[in-house]
This record gives C-alpha cells, sequence and structure tokens, in this order.
C-alpha cells in the first residue's frame, strides 16, 4: 500500500475517505512483492475470430512494456498432438527474439502430465524447446490425478522438470486449473513438493469463474493457511458473472497478485481487465502497482486496433463513452468549466490519469440550459430565445439520424448553432399564425414545455399535449379546465405553491413571464398597499396552509386588500374551491397569449 494513501489526489482523483479506512486495511493482506502478471498477448491469440499479425503481437508487445508490464505469460498447448499449433509457436518465437524488458513465462501442457496418459513429447524435449524459443520461466499445470500411483508419478515428473530447468538456466512457476471445484488436500501437497523443489510462484487459475468475491478471498487465505511454506501467488480470473475485475481484486486483499489482460480481451466472456483492475488498486486501494496508468487507454486500444476486436463502448476506464458526456448537466458543466476542469462531470477521476480525454456530445437529450452553456464557451450570451431555437435546431438534427450512434459531435454542433443564429439575427418578424394550429403543430417536447409554462404541473401538460389536436380554441379550453377540475387537493395545493405570492419580485421570472405582466399593475402601488398585501399574504398562508392566488391582471392594490380579506374569512373547504377557481382564470389566460402567438410559434 502506499503511504501517501487517501481519498483524493489534486487534479487525479476523489473518492471516498472510506477507501482508506484503518479498519478496512488491517484486514488486507496484500502480496509482497505485489506482482502483477500480464497475459494479454496469450489472451488475444486465443479470442475468437480476431486479425492480429505477429507484428501485431509485437506492437502490442512494446505497449504492455512502455506500461510497465514485467511478467508475461504465453502458452504452447500440444493436446495431445504430436505438434502444437503453429500460431503458439510462431508467438514465442516472435516475442521470444527480442528484449522487451519483461519475462516471458510459457505454460505447456507437455511440461507435466496427469500421471497417468503420457503425453507424445516429453518434458525434457518440452523445455528444451521452450527455452530455445524464449522462455524465461517454464510454467507445468498440476492437474488432478487419478490416485496415488499416478500423483506419485506426476511428483517424479515434477522433479525431473526442475531439474532439466536447474540445467537450462530458467526457473519453474506451477500453475493450477479450476481451483475454486478443486479439493485443497488434493492440490496442496502438490504444490508443496513444487515448493520444496524451488517453484518461484504458484499460479492459481479460477478457470471458469466458480468464486465470487467473498469466496474468493477466503479460498486464498485458505490456500496460504495449507501451505507448508510461503511463496507468491497469484489469480486468474474470467468475467463470466461481470467480476472478473472485483475477484482479481478480492484475491489481491488475501495474498495473490492479480493475472490481467487489456482490455479485458480473452475468448468466452473475457478475463480481469488490466485498466479496471490498476486503476482501482491505485485509487480505491492506495496500491503501487507499477503500471502506468496514463498508458491504459493507448495500450487497451492498441490491442483493439491490431486484433480487429473493438473496445465495447461502456468499457470501464479505456471505452468510447468512459469519458464522453451527453446527459444535459454533465454537457453543460464541461461547456462552461472546460475539458481539464477537476473533478470532471460524474467521475471520480480525471481522464488524463488513464490517458484518456473528456469529450462530449449532443443527443436527444439536449436543453436550454446546454445552449445557453455552449454560447457562454464560445464567449457569447444568448438570448432566452436564441437558446431555445438553437436547441430546437439541434435536436430537430439529432431526430434525423437514422443510425448509431444517433449524436451531433461539437464541431457539427457548432455549425448548426451558427446557421441557426444567423437565420434568427436576420430573419423579419414572423406573420400571424392561427395559435391553435400552431399549438397543434408544435414538436411533443415544444408543446409540453408551452403548457407547462402556463400551468407549472407537468401531468396536467403532459395529458393536454397528449389531447391534441384541438382545431379550436373552445376544444383546448375544454380540456384545460377538464385537466385542472381532476386536480386532487394534494396536487392542486402543490401546484399554487408554485406561483409566486401577490407582490412579490418577479424580475427573475424566466420566459415567458406569466407573473411580472399579471401583477404589472400593482407596479404603482403605494408602499404601505404592498406591505398590507405582504402581511395579509402571511395571514392567508398561516389560515390555510397554502399561497393566496388570484388572476391579478388588472386588478389595483386596494382592490387586491379587499378581496383578500375577504377570503380570509372563509372556510378551508370553501376558500379551496376559490383557489381552484382563480387558479382555471390563470391558466386559461396564459394559455389564450400563447395560442395567440405571445409565447409559442410553430418550430
Amino acid at each position: 500500500m502506499r503511504d501517501d494513501h487517501g481519498d483524493r489526489r489534486d487534479g487525479a482523483f476523489r473518492v471516498s475517505p472510506f477507501n482508506a479506512s484503518p479498519d478496512l486495511h488491517d484486514a488486507y493482506d496484500w502480496p509482497d512483492p505485489f506482482t502483477l502478471i500480464d497475459s494479454t498477448l496469450r489472451k488475444t491469440l486465443f479470442t475468437a475470430g480476431t486479425l492480429t499479425s505477429i507484428d501485431g503481437f509485437l506492437r502490442i508487445a512494446e505497449q504492455l512494456a512502455l506500461a510497465g508490464v514485467r511478467h508475461e505469460c504465453l502458452n504452447v498447448d500440444w493436446t495431445g498432438a504430436t505438434a502444437p499449433p503453429e500460431r503458439q509457436l510462431e508467438l514465442l518465437r516472435a516475442v521470444g527474439s527480442r528484449d522487451f524488458g519483461f519475462t516471458l513465462n510459457v505454460f505447456a501442457d507437455t511440461l507435466l502430465s496427469d500421471g497417468t496418459h503420457v503425453p507424445p513429447v516429453g518434458v525434457r524435449e518440452t523445455a528444451e524447446l521452450l527455452v530455445d524459443l524464449g522462455a524465461d520461466t517454464l510454467a507445468p499445470g498440476i492437474v488432478a490425478a487419478d490416485g496415488a500411483d499416478a500423483r506419485a508419478r506426476q511428483l517424479d515428473e515434477l522433479e525431473e522438470l526442475f531439474d532439466a530447468a536447474r540445467e537450462l538456466g530458467v526457473g519453474v512457476t506451477v500453475t493450477l486449473a479450476q481451483v475454486g471445484l478443486r479439493d485443497l488436500d488434493e492440490m496442496v501437497p502438490a504444490v508443496d513438493r513444487a515448493v520444496e523443489l524451488g517453484a518461484l510462484r504458484i499460479d492459481l487459475m479460477d478457470s471458469v469463474s466458480s468464486l465470487g468475491p467473498e469466496a474468493m478471498k477466503a479460498f486464498v487465505r485458505a490456500f496460504r493457511d495449507r501451505m507448508a511454506a510461503p511463496v507468491p501467488l497469484t489469480m486468474h480470473t474470467h468475467d463470466d458473472f461481470g467480476l472478473a475485475a472485483a475477484c482479481a481484486i478480492a484475491a489481491a486483499t488475501a495474498g495473490a497478485s492479480p493475472d490481467v489482460a487489456a482490455g479485458g480481451v480473452s475468448y468466452r466472456c473475457g478475463f480481469a481487465a488490466m485498466e479496471e483492475v490498476v486503476l482501482a488498486l491505485e485509487t480505491l486501494y492506495g496500491v503501487r502497482t507499477g503500471i502506468d496508468l496514463t498508458a491504459l487507454t493507448r495500450l487497451a486500444h492498441t490491442v483493439a486496433r491490431e486484433s480487429g476486436l473493438p473496445v465495447p463502448p461502456l468499457k470501464p476506464v479505456v471505452g468510447r463513452y468512459a469519458h464522453l458526456r451527453h446527459m444535459p448537466r454533465d454537457v453543460a458543466a464541461a461547456l462552461r468549466d472546460g475539458p481539464d476542469a477537476f473533478p470532471p462531470p460524474s467521475s471520480c477521476y480525471a481522464p488524463e490519469m488513464v490517458g484518456g480525454r473528456l469529450e462530449w456530445v449532443w443527443d436527444g437529450l439536449g436543453t436550454d440550459d446546454m445552449a445557453l452553456a455552449l454560447g457562454e464557451s464560445r464567449g457569447e450570451r444568448f438570448t432566452a430565445q436564441e437558446a431555445v431555437a438553437v436547441r430546437r435546431a439541434l435536436d430537430a438534427a439529432v431526430a434525423g439520424i437514422g443510425e448509431y450512434p444517433r449524436w451531433l459531435e461539437p464541431g457539427r454542433v457548432a455549425e448548426i448553432a451558427d446557421r441557426t443564429l444567423a437565420e434568427l439575427r436576420a430573419a423579419p418578424p414572423a406573420p400571424a399564425v392561427d395559435g391553435v394550429a400552431a399549438f397543434d403543430g408544435l414538436a411533443v417536447r415544444e408543446a409540453i414545455e408551452a403548457a407547462y409554462a402556463c400551468c407549472r404541473w407537468a401531468p396536467w401538460a403532459d395529458r393536454l399535449v397528449a389531447g391534441r389536436p384541438y382545431r379550436t380554441f373552445d376544444a383546448l379550453d375544454a380540456a384545460a379546465r377538464a385537466g385542472l377540475a381532476a386536480l386532487g387537493e394534494d396536487s392542486l395545493v402543490a401546484l399554487i405553491g408554485k406561483h409566486p405570492p401577490i407582490g412579490a419580485d418577479t424580475r427573475t421570472e424566466g420566459p415567458p413571464g406569466f407573473s411580472a405582466a399579471e401583477q404589472s399593475s400593482l407596479a404603482a402601488a403605494p408602499p404601505a398597499s404592498m406591505r398590507e398585501i405582504e402581511r395579509l399574504n402571511a395571514a392567508y398562508q398561516a389560515r390555510f396552509g397554502f399561497t393566496y392566488l388570484v388572476a391579478a391582471e388588472g386588478r389595483g392594490a386596494a382592490d387586491l386588500v379587499a378581496d383578500v380579506r375577504r377570503r380570509l374569512r372563509n372556510p378551508r373547504s370553501r376558500e379551496l374551491a376559490v383557489a381552484r377557481a382563480e387558479l382555471t382564470a390563470i391558466v386559461l389566460g396564459r394559455l389564450r397569449r400563447t395560442v395567440a402567438g405571445e409565447a409559442v410559434s410553430p418550430s
């Protein structure tokens, strides 16, 4: 664990301080030394349908070395034949003939038999071949033996292998597959013998993801406790349950270093992804992995490019979506604060930490605030009308995209915004149109926005828009009245609470500014009258539990003072009915203005 581990590093990451809790770390038993091993090359080779050339493998190997990988694993499998697949030998020959700065650990199924079936190629000739091709360490696999005699023959072969390795000047690691499904009593004695003979490391493999994260911790601890002498352990996990990274980290907390592959590349469901495991260990656990985090994205994308296997967009850390922002608040923040601001929107680590970069796009979730932020990022201040026009133009462009990805890149956004603003600023006043027809013709979102501005109650606005087309104002009026009449008492009180009290400051009200227009007759009212209205508002709220609401347009301060005094004498049930009637008058007045063209125009 790093001595400086904490919940943040300036400009890099910020995570919960609970990750650094001493109570948690006292329960961890990290491998010492921590020795991350990598399987990217062999897992890329074993992934179905990939296109990787030998030169491509070498380019991947270069990136692995640059990232800080110090232990690479390959396979050569005879599987009962007299020769292994040529691609396996070709890969070992190419990588083994170059000095990448990492040790090359090579597994071969003919380095150790099951004690019963004799492979066509023997232990010594296998060892000599692998070393000739560049292996630094040999990795026999201890498989389950059928009975005591088979186990004895297997141990004899193991001793023969160690003798050959010493003569050839290479080390030996030992691999055990399917560890979660095997009996410890069967595995540990053979491992103990391998350790006595000089095994450098034991590579444990949960080959079919049989262990969950908590079970993984228990297994590693039990395995270590049963061993006669300590030796470094690693754990190999697949992603059948989407838990490969979690299980690899769980194993590390119990004392087994992780086996990983860049991008999680592998057959079946994939493998523990280097970028996920390393980033989590470094930031959440404070473990120094020896890997250059800034190389992670480049490495994963090198594997993708050379293999032809794309990085899934939703892939953690290195996927396109990992640092792509399209949600309204995130895009607005990215535009206003810039791509390098920390902390980045909706993330606890900076994309640059893993060699990535923050990006944003405009998709079907755009808002007026995003358009305003777009203007600010360009050094402009859009008017409310301009922001709406830009947002509508961008939404229309997104709607016209018929294939994935349905979004606009920043350059395209800028083009559409510039064109829209130029047209809007140069256009003559729009001719008058039939207001109801205009409302009927609005896109759903624009229609809901217009309706909501009149009433500020989402269910009402949604139902009103869903009832289109109305064609006549009488039909629209009837639907609006019916929706208000159907409001339950709780909804009515909540809606009334959204209206500013009579006499309140409405200068901050957004477009279309209905309240300011409706209360304009109070602008010249004497201060004493306004203080009395404020006092009566408070008395009304205390008596009924909701705001005094009145259709105030054209009414003076004295009239309103008399009205609220009169209504204060009503019982609550009567006053709710009066408030509903006043609300209906307000909403219908706003709706008439809207369809008359004062607040709505066709898209």
